[in-house]
């Protein structure tokens, strides 16, 4: 069996997925018959994230890579932290990704909700108005 390949293939689904989140949490920001949707992935996450310790996702991905023969440390560092540090060369702490994951994650969710839409929403026009200007100037 192809362990490389399978590793390969669950970092791709891995970020797609995350993707996906991002993507969702700004469509459910528009659209609302989305929400439900959207809080059910993200309440999901958080479940097998807290039940498991780590990602599920990024725990698969370190077991394929050392059926492969790979030396990795995805599960200690995380799986946006070691892609980073690989791809990009950059340094990112676990927690820094953690944290500003569920707080942008909250906020834009938070957003989305109807009771909150007549301040968030005005706000956002506010900064819309000023990001034009900036680029008339």
């Amino acid at each position: 069996m192809n362990y490389a390949f399978l590793a390969n293939a669950t970092a791709v689904t891995h970020a797609i997925v995350i993707l996906v989140t991002i993507l969702g949490l700004l469509i459910s920001f528009r659209y609302k018959r989305f929400r439900p949707w959207e809080a059910g992935i993200i309440i999901i996450t958080i479940l097998l994230w807290s039940y498991y310790g780590n990602c599920p996702l990024a725990m698969l991905e370190q077991y394929l890579r050392e059926m492969a023969g790979q030396t990795t440390n995805i599960t200690s560092v995380g799986f946006t932290s070691y892609y980073a540090q690989k791809l990009l060369n950059i340094e990112i702490s676990s927690r820094i990704v953690q944290r500003t994951t569920f707080f942008t994650g909250g906020a834009l969710f938070a957003a989305s909700i109807e009771w909150l839409s007549p301040y968030m929403h005005m706000e956002i026009f506010k900064v819309r108005k000023t990001l034009r200007r900036l680029a008339r100037s």
